[in-house]
């Protein structure tokens, strides 16, 4: 007997619960959801060290549907890193040094901290799409490197969000994204084959709709 009365305590208890786990559900259900708003930040980078050889385009569609471009060259102002983008940025670079073995070399490793960034910031509701590609392209009028070889931090883009208004379920978490790389001793005397190699590469690309 109390064996059964212990099984149906437990039992109980379950139900209770899961049912306290319903009522927050029912909870939620009940109050007034509001459609997402997204501040979306696309970060265009292009480090010194490929500064004299190329520029990085970038094309975007925002939530109006109109086509917008900006080109980052040498000698442009450089924008700050949002909190949000310095934090993935650090970790890339750290895993970009390594696999260089670049760890203990100091010059190199400063390669990574001298950067032109151009930010733009686009409002996009639920529901609105927005959508960018950026573009390596070779100068015509690249500076000839010294030496017999020279090392570069690839041109790259950076793409994150966040919610900035709205009680919906947050899809801002999956946005981020950052294609960090570099190439170490790239011969002098190879510099067209290298100019061609990159030239036209697309090095980000993304086309999402907001919930």
């Amino acid at each position: 007997m109390m064996a059964a009365v212990a099984l149906i305590c437990m039992t109980m208890t379950s139900v209770a619960l899961l049912s306290c786990g319903g009522d927050d559900d029912d909870d939620n259900k009940g109050s007034e959801l509001t459609p997402n708003t997204y501040e979306v930040t696309l970060s265009a980078v292009l480090p010194e060290s490929a500064a004299g050889f190329f520029t990085l385009d970038l094309d975007y569609i925002g939530a109006d549907g109109n086509t917008n471009k900006v080109t980052v060259k040498a000698g442009d102002q450089s924008d700050a890193m949002s909190e949000q983008m310095k934090k993935l940025y650090d970790t890339q670079k750290e895993f970009a040094i390594a696999q260089m073995g670049w760890d203990n070399k100091p010059e190199k490793r400063a390669l990574f901290d001298q950067l032109i960034v151009k930010n733009v910031t686009l409002v996009v509701p639920a529901g609105k799409s927005f959508s960018y590609k950026a573009t390596i392209k070779a100068r015509t009028n690249y500076t000839q490197p010294s030496g017999e070889a020279f090392d570069v931090v690839r041109p790259f883009a950076y793409m994150g969000s966040k919610r900035i208004s709205g009680n919906s379920q947050d899809s801002s978490v999956f946005t981020e994204s950052m294609n960090l790389k570099a190439y170490g001793s790239v011969e002098t005397e190879s510099l067209a084959d290298f100019l061609e190699l990159l030239d036209g590469s697309v090095v980000a690309e993304d086309s999402r709709t907001m919930k």
